[in-house]
């Protein structure tokens, strides 16, 4: 019997990280700040709105153009990682968006926090592609596993512990920490990047390479699509010029982006890579991940605060029940995939995502918190098996001088992924409330017996009233409204699980295609006859 070939050589020894550990924190913090603040800010957009006296409208654009800011600057962030070496990219970065973060909350006019927010979205835009090609480069490959699983970690963890911070931050009337987090943070992982990363000079012979107008066309062409997917629930879609304009500008961008990489003589992406099963399927499944990341991240918080007009710090209660058990899971699942294919462990991840999402299908108007207990168990346990699987089997099948490329694919994956489940699930828990509210009013006759006796009965509280509210009768009626209303909401929201359900399925599918990866130091030897 005899041992498979050894694995690719590691990076020469001069760029090997002497502080691995303190590297690894470093790329974890890094990552959890870049995945933090887009979700913080979500969860905090009013508390922003009304601190800094904007509009819903004006309001609005705040997240489109942070995220977007980071879609720009994906394609080249890894490589200008690689070029300039990830301490140069992770320092000015992590500088820049600190003193830009300190800023927001200090202002009131409109056009100033735009531009902040561009510049904090293109800086810690970097965080994540940067991170990933240093795991590959200056870690000795015994430490790339925990690096991965500083990764995932981060991920699920700062995912579903942003509605507790800010929740805590609303109540506490400290709405402007959802900035000033980063002040605090990001300092210590500057620190963290300065002492542990390897210095590296200037690759020029890179940097003379660099495609340029590739990056151009990407960054921006993502950028576009990026702020018209994120604009398209709220404009209505194809019915509004704004969005048609950023979608159309951004695939024309995309599409010379591929024009151009195909006959680039050094090309960003090299699109023969790309197009394998073994590069697109991950890229595929880390799509369907942030889709089904979804039934935690938009369908059960928006429920909880429509339906049970819970806050933020209530929501996160709830959402702690995924978060908190990645500090056991994720170390648990680093050991286990050192033992055993990457594909079970994505096979297990999604089949579990599956169940808890069918799991919550059985959701009422009186499901409160505890109720997505046992279901937010398994989530928590599909989740953090199924990234951290994605991404092992995603750098099982390169080398360490593909970083960069492998690093900016996953990362655009990630934000479209997100981003594609943010504008669907919004768009069709919309549509099927009104669906929904349709049909149910079908049985609501005005001047049927059975309406104008549930009306009389609902108005009975409205008629004991020492001082009415109006009209008794037109407040039952009003208060029905509101109920057919909210059992709409319930049978969207049942729908939108089910829909994660079956695209989390769906992701089963696309495991079956992908074939064994290469031996690398993440997997153990194979042995043949």
């Amino acid at each position: 019997m005899t041992v498979a070939a050894a694995p690719p050589a590691p990076a020469a020894a001069s760029n090997i990280c002497e502080h691995p550990l303190a590297g690894i924190i470093a790329v974890m913090l890094g990552a959890f700040i870049s995945s933090l603040n887009t979700r913080i800010t979500t969860f905090g957009l009013a508390d922003i709105r009304g601190g800094l006296g904007f509009g819903f409208d004006e309001g609005s654009w705040i997240t489109t153009v942070f995220g977007a800011a980071q879609m720009v600057v994906t394609p080249a962030a890894a490589w200008m990682s690689t070029v300039l070496s990830t301490r140069r990219v992770l320092l000015w970065t992590g500088i820049i968006f600190t003193i830009s973060s300190l800023l927001p909350p200090l202002t009131n006019d409109y056009d100033t926090l735009m531009v902040l927010q561009l510049i904090r979205g293109l800086a810690v835009g970097a965080f994540i592609p940067a991170a990933l090609g240093f795991v590959l480069r200056s870690l000795r490959p015994s430490w790339w596993i925990w690096g991965i699983a500083a990764y995932s970690f981060r991920y699920v963890f700062s995912q579903n512990i942003a509605g507790a911070m800010e929740g805590w931050y609303s109540d506490n009337g400290h709405w402007e920490w959802i900035f000033w987090q980063n002040v605090v943070l990001t300092p210590v992982m500057v620190g963290l990047v300065a002492v542990a990363m390897p210095h590296r000079p200037v690759d020029r012979v890179l940097l003379g390479r660099t495609d340029w107008p590739g990056i151009v066309y990407a960054g921006l062409g993502f950028g576009l699509i990026y702020a018209g997917l994120d604009q398209g629930n709220r404009l209505d879609w194809l019915n509004s010029g704004v969005v048609c304009g950023l979608l159309l500008g951004g695939m024309i961008l995309v599409a010379a982006f591929i024009a151009r990489e195909a006959r680039a003589e050094f090309p960003l992406i090299h699109l023969p890579v790309a197009i394998r099963s073994n590069v697109a399927g991950p890229a595929v499944l880390i799509s369907l991940y942030g889709f089904g990341s979804f039934a935690t991240g938009f369908v059960l918080p928006d429920y909880l605060t429509r339906i049970q007009g819970l806050r933020d710090l209530q929501i996160g209660d709830t959402l702690n029940w995924i978060a908190l058990p990645q500090f056991v899971l994720v170390p648990l699942i680093a050991l286990l995939i050192r033992r055993i294919d990457a594909r079970l462990v994505l096979v297990v991840g999604f089949g579990a995502i599956a169940v808890g999402s069918a799991m919550d299908t059985g959701l009422t108007h009186d499901w409160a918190g505890v109720d997505f207990l046992p279901s937010q168990c398994v989530e928590a346990v599909g989740l953090a098996f199924a990234i951290t699987g994605l991404v092992t089997y995603a750098i099982a099948n390169i080398v360490p001088a593909q970083a960069a490329a492998i690093a900016t694919i996953i990362q655009i994956s990630r934000l479209f992924g997100g981003e594609i489940g943010t504008a669907v699930i919004q768009t069709f828990v919309r549509v099927r409330e009104q669906t929904y509210s349709n049909l149910i009013g079908l049985h609501v006759a005005s001047g049927s017996a059975e309406t104008v006796g549930l009306a009389t009965q609902l108005a009975g509280p409205f008629s004991n009233r020492a001082i009415g509210l109006g009209d008794p009768t037109l407040q039952g009626i009003g208060r029905l409204a509101s109920l057919v209303q909210r059992e709409s909401y319930v049978l969207a929201y049942i729908d939108a699980f089910w829909l994660i359900a079956w695209a989390s399925l769906a992701g089963m599918l696309v495991i079956l295609i992908l074939r064994t990866p290469p031996p690398n130091p993440l997997t153990p030897p194979r042995i043949k006859p």
